[in-house]
């Protein structure tokens, strides 16, 4: 790390600095002041809204019919398993049984590791 060097200025000299710096952020803030303000109206801010929920709707349709989508093709697998192979169906939902355990467990076990 480099010393670096600390110049001691006299009062006269640190007042020309404040007074510089005070005359810099007012003419930059008069300069801000200077810049024209464009405010939409109530109506541009009325269909943003309206646009927004028409998207929000589309995409919760969407997700939607996926979810019902993927639902039904699972049922309809669990179905045609317990008709046609009851073996098969029993043993799915004996590893799901231990599977919905252990991960609960597991899981629990970690929540209480970290808040203990």
């Amino acid at each position: 790390m480099k010393k670096q060097k600390v110049v001691i200025l006299d009062n006269e000299q640190q007042n020309k600095r404040d007074l510089d710096a005070i005359h810099a952020l007012q003419e930059g803030l008069t300069k801000v002041d200077q810049f024209p303000v464009y405010t939409p109206d109530l109506q541009w801010f009325e269909k943003m809204v309206q646009t927004e929920k028409q998207n929000s709707r589309k995409k919760q349709m969407r997700e939607l019919s996926t979810f019902i989508i993927i639902a039904l093709f699972i049922l309809s697998g669990i179905i045609v398993s317990f008709y046609q192979m009851p073996v098969v169906f029993i043993l799915i939902q004996i590893i799901t049984s231990i599977f919905i355990v252990l991960y609960t467990i597991t899981k629990f076990s970690k929540k209480v590791n970290i808040n203990g």
